[in-house]
């Protein structure tokens, strides 16, 4: 992929306002913000009953016939379905429109609320209607249980729901996206006000990072879930190896686009992912030549690529260190403006929350490879972050497919010379995490309480015993965070000297770690995990949002787990 091809197949890109910190006026006689209550509408066609609770202001209630909600302007909020102890959808800085698109950190989760949302009522009539038992459940009913099993990246979990509704299926996902879309076409969903911090020569810097969440190639019918972190392997490969993640600084200079030094984006996945990593272990230099992986030099032949085999259904992607620009690249504004969203706006200096927040399609060329994309966009005021979730179709010159992906990026306004010019979430204190599985009625409760060197963990934690029965079972323990780096934590010992953080695009990745009850230096991992993780920013510090971790075991997604940060 070309460097900047990045910038043409954005997926979820996020532009952060506060990261560059505005300057203060210092005059006490402007006007303070205002606190009076302000509305918002939820869309998937007006959607009347979802339960709302707003932070800090307490506010709560149910959308009412137009899908309207009242809040205050710096508020978070969450939402539900089936009151507050019912379905968590997810929380959303306030704006005033939100869409299954804001409120869940990917398309795949978007678009099964959307079909659940549309599945309880017919939505054709330019409303959907929650049913009141639905919409405000009794206690302890099979349909409160039933609701606060689901979770969103997974509709597996919402069958005793639909059995629950009456219904023999769910709308399908085509129809779900066709209505949506159409629900959303011609609404401004949000202000007009120029950003002129996205403006060409605004002189401001920016990060991209681009997490691609899934592959397929030619004509094969498999998807390939992607692996982005690996702590299965050897340390000295684990540090050598820049897995799966392009990051890239951006500045908007005068007259072009400087993409800076430092920037790579050549990754491997599959096969040529493992072969990486094994001439890594063995002391070798990798190179693709004439699309053949080779490694040279090698002081040894102790791995091999199998070593690093990986479930079905799932690939490795790595980003080759060596592969890095060592020198600042300029890009005309006019080029980078037919990738369109965020780079068309930043070309015509109009960039705004209603322009940045759209459904669409694009086609265009690169390196003679025919690309279309099917992308929604939003812009989040509170955090900063612009939205961009894509599917991508690469054809070859005579229209035969050669592969297909989806990609989450993220973009944000950085300082180059404060945290090596990267934004972080903050981990110190505690959250909640709430564990479920598919036909268990029980959720595992623990708190995970975060501090400077170390996480106090203490709660109820969910297990599954054979024959498929669950429990409950007491957890107090205090681990380091050298210990959750070495599991599904990967991000807690990457980060130099941001022991307690991660970033946006690390929050939304995958990894595999090793479950061995007893891990043997030099020893290859024998009970190897893979753990997907979601995250949606919300609120100034971008810690007030839902961390979604999903287990998998052999191929198949057990273990739910969702982290709300309580204070």
């Amino acid at each position: 992929m070309n460097k900047f091809a990045v910038l043409g197949s954005t997926a979820l890109v996020s532009l952060v306002l506060s990261a560059c910190g505005g300057s203060e006026s210092g005059n006490d006689n402007e006007t303070p913000p205002s606190t009076d209550p302000v509305s918002g509408t939820f869309i998937d066609a007006a959607v009347e009953g979802l339960f709302y609770k707003a932070a800090p202001s307490g506010l709560s209630g149910y959308t009412n016939a137009e899908g309207t909600f009242e809040v205050k302007p710096d508020d978070v909020v969450s939402f539900y379905l089936g009151g507050e102890n019912g379905m968590f959808i997810g929380n959303s800085s306030y704006r005033s429109v939100v869409s299954p698109f804001e409120v869940t950190a990917d398309t795949g989760s978007a678009m099964n609320l959307a079909r659940i949302l549309q599945s309880l009522d017919d939505a054709s009539t330019g409303s959907i209607v929650i049913p009141e038992d639905i919409a405000k459940p009794a206690a302890d009913s099979n349909t409160l249980i039933a609701l606060k099993q689901v979770k969103l990246n997974n509709l597996d979990s919402a069958d005793a729901l639909l059995e629950e509704v009456s219904a023999s299926e769910w709308v399908s996902e085509q129809e779900a996206a066709a209505h949506l879309s159409e629900s959303l076409d011609g609404i401004e969903r949000g202000d007009s006000d120029v950003i002129d911090a996205f403006s060409k020569g605004s002189g401001e810097y920016l990060r991209l990072s681009e997490v691609v969440m899934t592959g397929q190639y030619g004509d094969n019918s498999t998807v390939f879930q992607n692996v982005h972190m690996d702590r299965t392997i050897p340390d000295e490969a684990f540090k050598n190896a820049s897995f799966g993640i392009s990051s890239e600084v951006l500045y908007l200079a005068e007259d072009s686009l400087v993409l800076k030094a430092g920037s790579s984006d050549q990754r491997y996945s599959s096969q040529w992912a493992k072969e990486f990593i094994a001439c890594e272990l063995n002391g070798g230099e990798f190179t693709v030549n004439n699309n053949t992986p080779e490694c040279f030099n090698a002081d040894s032949n102790t791995y091999s690529a199998e070593d690093f085999a990986i479930e079905p259904g799932f690939q490795l992607v790595v980003k080759d260190p060596s592969q890095v620009n060592s020198d600042d690249e300029t890009i005309d504004y006019a080029e980078v403006a037919n990738f369109g969203g965020l780079f068309a706006c930043m070309n015509e200096q109009d960039c705004s929350q209603a322009n940045l927040s759209t459904l669409g399609e694009s086609e265009f060329e690169d390196d003679g490879e025919l690309k279309q994309q099917t992308y929604s966009t939003s812009y989040d005021t509170a955090t900063g972050i612009y939205t961009d979730q894509t599917i991508e179709v690469t054809l070859d010159s005579t229209g035969n497919q050669l592969r297909e992906s989806t990609s989450t990026s993220y973009s944000y306004l950085v300082n180059p010379n404060v945290d090596n010019g990267e934004r972080y979430i903050d981990f110190r204190g505690t959250w909640l995490a709430e564990t479920n599985i598919a036909g268990c009625s029980l959720t595992g409760q623990v708190n995970y309480q975060f501090g400077e060197s170390e996480i106090h963990v203490v709660g109820k934690e969910l297990h599954t015993q054979q024959g498929g029965e669950c429990t409950l079972e007491d957890m107090d323990e205090t681990v380091s965070y050298a210990e959750l780096a070495n599991m599904a934590f990967w991000w807690f010992g990457v980060n130099e000297g941001q022991q307690t953080k991660a970033t946006l695009a690390q929050l939304n990745s995958s990894v595999r770690w090793c479950d061995d009850d007893e891990i043997i230096e030099g020893q290859l991992c024998q009970s190897p995990k893979i753990e997907q993780w979601t995250y949606v920013a919300a609120g100034k510090n971008w810690d007030q949002g839902v961390l979604t971790s999903s287990a998998f075991v052999q191929g198949q997604k057990s273990f739910i787990t969702t982290f709300r940060k309580t204070n």
